[in-house]
C-alpha cells in the first residue's frame, strides 16, 4: 500500500487518496458528535478494509462505547492489527496508533494517553489522537491535563482549519475543569460563534455557567442554541441534563421531570453509557431535593443489569450501580459491587482508581440508600478529596458529594453536617438545596436566627 496525504497534510497508508480524505471526514464527524459518524467509518472500512487507521478507528470506537461486549470486540481488532500494520507497511505514526489501541485494551490508560501525546509532538494535526487524548484525560479526572494537552496544540493549528473551532471548545473545557472560568467562557463562546452546532463547545460554556451559578443565563444559553446542538448524536441528551441542573436549583421540578421524560431517557434502550450517567445522577438528585419520581428507576435498572461485569470506566460503572441500588435490585447491585471489588485487585489504571476511591464510593452508595448512614459516611468521607480520580466533570461528580452530605444530615450528626454544608456554601453560594439543608441543620442545633437567614438565602437562590 502507498501513503496518501489527507487535505491537511497528514499521511495515511491507504489504497487511494480518497481513503485519506474519508478519514479526515471521520475525524471531523467524531469531533462534532455527528450522528453519521458510524456510517462514515463503515463506508471507509468497506471501501478500504486494509487501511490500518480504518481498522484502528474501529477498535477505538468500540472502546469508546465503554461496555464489556464492545471492549472484547476492540481486543479482537487489536490482536490482528499488530501484525497487519507490519504486513501493509504502515508508517510510524500509524504503528503508534496500533500500540495505543493495544495498551487501551489491556487497561493501561496512562500509557495509551501518553502514546497519543507522543504522536501529537510530531504530528500536531492528528485530530484523532488529539480528541482521544482529550477523552482519556477527561476520565483521569485532572482538568489540567485536558487544558495543557490542548494548549500545546492550539497555536500549531491554522484558524482556517475546518476543525479549529473544536479545538477551541476542547481547550475551553480543560480551562473550565481547571477553574479558569473567565478564560474558558471566552474560548467556548468563540468556538460556538464559529460553529453553533459544535455541541462540545456549547457544553463547555454550559459548564462555566453551572460552576459560576448563573442558572437563568444557563437556561437561556442552552435553549437558545437548541436547534443547532440537538442535531448531534446522543450527546445532545447531556446538554438537556445541564438544562435540568439549572432548573433544579431554581426549584422548577415539573420542568426537570418533563425534560427527563421527553429527552434524557428517550433513547435509553440504545445503551449509550452517557445516557445512564445523565439519568441516574438526575433522578438521585431529584430525590435529594424531595421530589417524588415514581417508577422511573425501573427503566434504568433494565439497562444497568447488562453492565454488572463491566471493567472499563469506574465513573460509568458507579452510575449503573446507582440505578441498581435505587431501583431496588439488591442482587444485581451486590453482584456489581463484588465485581468492582475484584476489578480493584487487577493491574490496570482504572483498577487502581477502584481500589483507592471507586470501591469506597460503590459501597457508600449502597449503604446510604439502605439508610445505614454512618457506614456510608465512614466509607465516603475519607475519599471525598480524591473523588476527582474517578473522572467525569466537576458538575457530574458533584452528585457524590451531595450524597455524602445528604447521608451526613440523615445520620443525625448535626455538627458534622453543619460543617460540610457550610463548606459547600463556600463555592455554591446560590445553591437553594444547600441553603435549605443548612437552615434545617442550624434549626436543629438551636441557631434560630442563623437558620432563618439561611432559609431566606434558600428562597433568594431560586431566582438566580
Amino acid at each position: 500500500m502507498k501513503e496518501h496525504d489527507d487535505p491537511h497534510g497528514l499521511a495515511f497508508t491507504a489504497s487511494s487518496p480518497e481513503s485519506a480524505e474519508k478519514f479526515a471526514q471521520l475525524t471531523s464527524s467524531y469531533m462534532g458528535f455527528r450522528p453519521e459518524t458510524g456510517a462514515v467509518l463503515k463506508d471507509l472500512v468497506q471501501s478500504d478494509p486494509d487501511m490500518p487507521m480504518a481498522q484502528c478507528a474501529k477498535g477505538y470506537f468500540a472502546k469508546l462505547i465503554g461496555s464489556a461486549n464492545h471492549s472484547e470486540r476492540a481486543e479482537r481488532i487489536s490482536a490482528s492489527l499488530d501484525t497487519h500494520v507490519e504486513k501493509v507497511g504502515a508508517n510510524a505514526r500509524e504503528k503508534m496508533h496500533a500500540a495505543a489501541l493495544s495498551a487501551w485494551c489491556t487497561g493501561a490508560l496512562e500509557k495509551t494517553t501518553q502514546i497519543w501525546e507522543d504522536i501529537l509532538l510530531d504530528h500536531p494535526n492528528d485530530g484523532m489522537a488529539l480528541r482521544l487524548a482529550h477523552f482519556t484525560h477527561f476520565y483521569s479526572g485532572d482538568g489540567r491535563q485536558m487544558r495543557d494537552s490542548m494548549a500545546r496544540i492550539l497555536p500549531l493549528w491554522s484558524e482556517y482549519h475546518p476543525d479549529y473551532g473544536f479545538l477551541q471548545g476542547m481547550y475551553a473545557f480543560g480551562l473550565e475543569e481547571s477553574g479558569e472560568y473567565e478564560k474558558a467562557e471566552k474560548f467556548g463562546r468563540m468556538a460556538v460563534e464559529r460553529n453553533p452546532r459544535d455541541a462540545w463547545s456549547v457544553h463547555s460554556v454550559a459548564h462555566v455557567l453551572e460552576m459560576t451559578e448563573r442558572h437563568q443565563e444557563g437556561i437561556e444559553w442552552v435553549h437558545g442554541l437548541e436547534n443547532d446542538w440537538s442535531t448531534v448524536n446522543n450527546f445532545r441528551f447531556h446538554l438537556y441534563w445541564h438544562k435540568c441542573l439549572y432548573h433544579l436549583e431554581r426549584g422548577e421540578f415539573d420542568i426537570v421531570l418533563q425534560i427527563y421524560d421527553a429527552q434524557i431517557v428517550s433513547d435509553i434502550e440504545s445503551d449509550f453509557y452517557l445516557d445512564i450517567c445523565n439519568a441516574s445522577s438526575l433522578l438521585w438528585r431529584l430525590e435529594m431535593f424531595g421530589v417524588e419520581i415514581g417508577d422511573r428507576w425501573a427503566k434504568l435498572v433494565e439497562v444497568s443489569t447488562k453492565h454488572v461485569h463491566d471493567t472499563d470506566l469506574i465513573f460509568v460503572s458507579l452510575h449503573y450501580l446507582m440505578a441498581l441500588i435505587a431501583g431496588g435490585d439488591k442482587a444485581a447491585a451486590t453482584k456489581m459491587i463484588d465485581n468492582i471489588r475484584q476489578w480493584s485487585r487487577l493491574d490496570a489504571t482504572q483498577a487502581k482508581i477502584c481500589a483507592d476511591v471507586g470501591l469506597a464510593l460503590a459501597e457508600g452508595l449502597y449503604h446510604a440508600r439502605n439508610h445505614d448512614f454512618e457506614k456510608a459516611i465512614r466509607l465516603m468521607e475519607p475519599v471525598r478529596y480524591a473523588m476527582d480520580r474517578i473522572g467525569g466533570s466537576k458538575a457530574q461528580r458533584d452528585v457524590f458529594h451531595m450524597i455524602l452530605l445528604d447521608a451526613t444530615k440523615a445520620s443525625g450528626d448535626a455538627l458534622r453536617a453543619r460543617g460540610l454544608f457550610a463548606e459547600r456554601l463556600g463555592h455554591k453560594v446560590h445553591s437553594s438545596w444547600t441553603w435549605k439543608n443548612y437552615s434545617g441543620i442550624l434549626e436543629a442545633l438551636g441557631s434560630d436566627t442563623l437558620a432563618k437567614e439561611a432559609a431566606n438565602n434558600a428562597a433568594a437562590a431560586l431566582v438566580q
